[in-house]
């Protein structure tokens, strides 16, 4: 048989008493954790859900990342980068059936990876820049390779 308590370690750490006494900003605190320890700094920019209640306006960091924008059709899904015209030259576009990535952006040393919302398709992939946007477009994967798996007695 499997061994569970392999795969959920937290199980013993949370009692229903404790959660009742937890403090709500604690709690925040250790999710938000948790997820940049398994997602990255940046894990809220990968999930394509946001926050309907927007938060007070902050000045912009110099060192600021890309607003980066991800939206999908019925068929393709959009992936709009504000670069200049400059970096073009530099930018190489490769992906995955499930990630973007852009190389040599913002810097050489960091690649961009961008989580996209469904698959894609590997071929038909295609990239346009105008007015400072580079805008990629995919085409939805369709067939979801599906599976059947064999119960063992």
């Amino acid at each position: 048989m499997f061994e569970w308590n392999k795969y959920f370690p937290f199980h013993n750490q949370f009692s229903k008493e404790a959660l009742k006494k937890a403090d709500p900003k604690e709690v925040e605190t250790y999710v938000n954790r948790v997820m940049e320890s398994v997602f990255g700094s940046d894990y809220a920019a990968q999930f394509p859900f946001r926050d309907p209640l927007p938060k007070k306006e902050q000045p912009a960091k110099p060192d600021a990342k890309p607003d980066i924008d991800i939206f999908e059709t019925a068929d393709h899904v959009f992936v709009k980068v504000p670069i200049s015209e400059g970096l073009l030259e530099q930018v190489r576009i490769k992906h995955t059936s499930h990630e973007l990535l852009l190389e040599n952006f913002p810097s050489s040393e960091h690649p961009k990876k961008v989580n996209l919302p469904c698959l894609v398709k590997r071929k038909g992939t295609k990239a346009v820049y105008k007015d400072g946007l580079l805008e990629v477009m995919f085409q939805k994967q369709q067939d979801y390779n599906m599976s059947e798996v064999e119960i063992i007695r």
